[in-house]
């Protein structure tokens, strides 16, 4: 696509590769005292080993959501409906809570958005590394304080032996954020999730973080599920790119193929708003009208009150997931 994002490829397509999580049908929905609001709708995806993926919306789209419902970190007044998120041959939904608490922050991680949030502010970060060291790797004491401080220095802190001791709020935001990323290593994950993880850092500290999450993806063999609303953050970490929009799948494809021809209204509509360097415009390129709450459920495609290629034949009925050119979406009129 002429003036999209350039793409950096990560090597050649890796086939053969076992699914690490494949989530079928998934829905999930709020009790809100205006309604019931359907955040995720029958989403289906799978991520292979080994893999990066990039799972990309607005704000409101579903994506954290889904991130949360892997982990079964969805709280009331949220409920998962219905689905299977199957990690390594096991649905997730259906393990008891003592199989999920080992699997989650073992062997699949989760990294958030905002650090200072998740850390504890009132205990040290070595404490917190080698707490998790200590729950699911059984390590000692002493043990597991060297492996943290060998973490700290494998995600590119300073002097991390005198660090191991600093407290949340004495670090920058780039450093809370590589004290998350060697929390979320440090039981070696299979899995790990990314949402939205330099969202509050400025562009230099960014660049470093994705950097870092490559090096030590290709360094451990994990695979990757990036939750971003960024394309150009999709274009230099990711090898397959899903474009959520309404709770609902839109448009999936490798990076080479949405960057070269992306098809669903949405997603072109995504690309032109992107700015162009060199290119000079008197207004950026906007997508008409705001994402839909749903109470009730909407009926047909989701995105038609907003899509230059809106027919009558859109609204008789739900849109499925088809496959156009190597790409599955979720329009007609493709």
């Amino acid at each position: 696509m002429s003036g999209a994002p350039a793409y950096r490829t990560k090597g050649a397509a890796r086939p053969g590769r076992n699914k690490v999580l494949e989530i079928e049908g998934l829905s999930v929905h709020f009790d809100l005292s205006g309604g019931r609001l359907l955040a995720v709708r029958g989403l289906s995806l799978a991520l292979a080993e080994g893999r990066t993926m990039g799972l990309v919306g607005e704000s409101g789209c579903g994506k954290s959501v889904t991130a949360h419902s892997i982990l079964r970190l969805i709280r009331p007044p949220g409920v998962i409906a219905s689905g299977r998120v199957e990690y390594s041959g096991r649905d997730l939904l259906s393990l008891d809570e003592d199989e999920m608490a080992s699997i989650r922050g073992g062997e699949i991680a989760m990294i958030f958005q905002e650090p200072m949030t998740s850390l504890n502010p009132v205990l040290t970060i070595g404490y917190q590394i080698t707490e998790t060291l200590r729950t699911h790797m059984g390590l000692g004491t002493k043990v597991a304080r060297r492996r943290a401080i060998e973490l700290l220095d494998s995600v590119g802190i300073g002097d991390p032996a005198r660090r191991i001791s600093a407290y949340p709020h004495e670090l920058s935001g780039g450093m809370r954020q590589r004290v998350m990323i060697a929390m979320s290593l440090a039981a070696s994950p299979s899995l790990l999730i990314a949402d939205e993880p330099t969202t509050a850092l400025d562009v230099t500290i960014q660049a470093q973080i994705l950097d870092l999450l490559l090096r030590l993806q290709r360094e451990r063999g994990m695979s990757l599920l990036l939750i971003t609303h960024d394309l150009g953050v999709v274009a230099n970490v990711a090898d397959d790119v899903t474009i959520m929009y309404a709770g609902e799948i839109v448009e999936s494809a490798t990076v080479k193929g949405l960057f070269e021809s992306p098809l669903h209204p949405y997603t072109k509509g995504l690309f032109k708003a992107i700015p162009r360097i060199g290119k000079r415009v008197k207004r950026l390129s906007t997508i008409p009208g705001v994402v839909p709450a749903f109470t009730p459920p909407p009926v047909g495609c989701a995105f038609y009150p907003r899509c230059y290629k809106a027919a009558a034949e859109c609204l008789r009925g739900p849109i499925p997931l088809s496959s156009a050119r190597g790409h599955a979406v979720r329009c007609i009129r493709v």
